[in-house]
């Protein structure tokens, strides 16, 4: 059986991550370190912990994709203020151009 304190605890970690409560896992991961440093091997625990921390990666992982996406799209709508804006051919392949300024009409 899971340790009952480390196993709440990695479901903490996983709540964390997926509040999108960033800034708090530095703490986490201190008492995380802690715990297992007390916990006896127990190959059976052991092996129990390490799927709960393999999901709790994944979560992460995610989490990571999720940052680097936001962080692209921010730098897209900063480029598209500055007047560079970011299309994208047939291909999937990321260009940069200058939208040309509007015809102006004499009337």
């Amino acid at each position: 059986m899971v340790s009952d304190p480390l196993d709440s605890l990695l479901d903490e970690i996983r709540r964390t991550v997926t509040a999108g409560d960033l800034a708090a896992l530095p703490n986490l991961e201190t008492r995380l370190a802690e715990a297992l440093e007390r916990l006896p091997p127990d190959p059976v625990r052991l092996a129990a912990l390490r799927r709960k921390a393999e999901g709790n990666l994944a979560c992460l992982a995610a989490a990571a994709r999720g940052v680097r996406a936001a962080r692209r799209r921010l730098e897209e709508i900063r480029q598209a203020a500055s007047g560079t804006v970011v299309v994208y051919d047939g291909h999937g392949r990321r260009a940069e151009t200058r939208p040309e300024a509007a015809p102006r009409h004499r009337l």
